[in-house]
C-alpha cells in the first residue's frame, strides 16, 4: 500500500517536492536514453553524416517551420474570438514563437503551454475562456496528428498508386467531415449512448476512462455553435500547418541525403510527434525523439547515424526558432517597459501638484 501511495503522490501531486522528483526522473530517463543510443551509435559517425548537410535545404526547412507556426496562429484566431478573446494575428504569432522559446528552457511542455494560457488570458483575466480555447486547440492538434499520420501510412503502403495528390485531397476532405461531426454531434451522441448502456458503463473500472472521454468531448462541443466560416478556417489552417510541417521535415531529411517521400515522412513524423508528447519527455521530446527516429527509420533501411543526424537537425531547427521567439520576447519586454515609463512621466506631468506635495 505504501508503494502505491508513493507512486500516486509522485505521479499526481502538485507539491514542489513531487514536481522536483518528476523533473529529476525526467532528466535521468533522457540521460539514460542518450547513453544507450550513443553507446550503440558512435558520435563520430553522426558528426560525419551532419558534415554533409546542405545548408540551403536546412534553411528551407527552418523557414517552412516558421510558416507552420504562422498557419497555427491563423488557426487560433477564430478559437480565441469565439471565447471573446480579441487578439490581432501578430500578437498570437509572437506568443506562439515565445512558447517555442520557453519549450527550450522549461522542463516539460506543460509548463510552456501554461505560458501560452496565461498570455491569452491577460489583461482581461479571461482564464477560463483561454483554457477552453487552448484545450480545444490541443484536441485538434492531436486529432490531426493521428488522422493525418494514419492517412499518410495507408497512402504510402499503396505502392501501385503513383498519384498521391488525389489520395491526399480525399484524406483532407475526410478529416474536415470527421471533425465537423465530432464538433457538432459527439457529445449528444455520447450522452445518448451512455444513457442506453448505463449498466455496462457504470462499472467502476471504466469511470476514469469515461471522465477523460467526457472532458475531450466537452472541449469539442464548446465550439458546436461556431459559425461554419470560422470552423472551416481553423480546420483548413490546421491541416495546412501540418502539411507545411511535413514539408519542413522533408527538406531537413533531403539536406543529409535521406530520400523519403512526403507520405512516408508524414507518418514517421506523426509517430515522432506523438512520442514527444509522453509525460516524461522534456524539451519537445529530447531523447525520445532520437530513439523513435532510429527505430522507425530502420524500416526504410536508413542507418542509425543518418537517423540521429536528422534528429539533431530537427533539434537545431527548434533552437533557431526558439531563439527567434526569445528575441521577440525581449523586444516586447523592452517596448512594454518604455510604454510604462512614458505613461509614468505623463502621469507626473499632468499632476504636478501631487508630485510637489509628495
Amino acid at each position: 500500500m505504501r508503494i502505491m501511495e508513493s507512486l500516486r503522490w509522485f505521479i499526481k501531486s502538485d507539491e514542489p517536492k513531487a514536481q522536483r522528483a518528476r523533473r529529476i526522473v525526467n532528466l535521468i530517463i533522457v540521460l539514460g536514453l542518450f547513453i544507450a543510443i550513443f553507446w550503440i551509435v558512435p558520435i563520430k559517425s553522426v558528426v560525419q553524416a551532419l558534415s554533409k548537410t546542405n545548408p540551403i535545404f536546412f534553411l528551407a526547412g527552418v523557414l517552412l517551420s516558421l510558416g507552420a507556426i504562422f498557419l497555427t496562429s491563423v488557426l487560433m484566431m477564430p478559437l480565441l474570438s469565439n471565447q471573446g478573446i480579441k487578439r490581432d494575428f501578430f500578437h498570437i504569432y509572437r506568443i506562439n514563437l515565445a512558447v517555442k522559446f520557453y519549450l527550450l528552457l522549461m522542463p516539460t511542455t506543460l509548463v510552456a503551454s501554461g505560458v501560452r494560457w496565461y498570455r491569452f488570458a491577460q489583461p482581461e483575466g479571461k482564464v477560463t475562456e483561454s483554457f477552453v480555447a487552448l484545450a480545444f486547440f490541443r484536441l485538434l492538434d492531436i486529432f490531426l496528428t493521428l488522422t493525418m499520420g494514419l492517412g499518410f501510412l495507408l497512402i504510402s503502403t499503396q505502392q501501385r498508386y503513383q498519384i498521391g495528390i488525389v489520395w491526399l485531397a480525399l484524406l483532407i476532405l475526410f478529416i474536415i467531415f470527421l471533425w465537423v461531426v465530432i464538433t457538432r454531434y459527439s457529445l449528444p451522441l455520447y450522452k445518448w449512448f451512455r444513457t442506453h448502456v448505463r449498466l455496462i458503463l457504470d462499472k467502476s473500472f471504466l469511470q476514469p476512462v469515461l471522465r477523460v472521454i467526457e472532458k475531450l468531448l466537452s472541449s469539442a462541443s464548446s465550439y458546436a455553435n461556431i459559425p461554419v466560416g470560422g470552423l472551416l478556417v481553423f480546420i483548413i489552417a490546421g491541416i495546412s500547418s501540418a502539411l507545411v510541417g511535413v514539408a519542413s521535415g522533408v527538406f531537413l531529411a533531403r539536406s543529409i541525403e535521406i530520400e523519403l517521400g512526403f507520405m512516408d515522412l508524414g507518418w514517421v513524423l506523426a509517430i515522432v510527434s506523438l512520442a514527444a508528447q509522453l509525460p516524461f519527455t522534456i524539451m519537445e521530446g529530447l531523447g525520445i525523439r532520437e530513439l523513435t527516429l532510429v527505430a522507425v527509420l530502420s524500416v526504410f533501411n536508413i542507418s542509425s547515424e543518418q537517423a540521429l543526424a536528422l534528429s539533431f537537425l530537427i533539434f537545431s531547427r527548434g533552437v533557431i526558432i526558439a531563439l527567434i521567439g526569445g528575441l521577440s520576447e525581449a523586444l516586447y519586454a523592452i517596448r512594454n517597459k518604455r510604454i510604462t515609463k512614458l505613461e509614468s512621466i505623463q502621469g507626473e506631468s499632468e499632476n504636478p501638484r501631487d508630485t510637489a506635495s509628495s
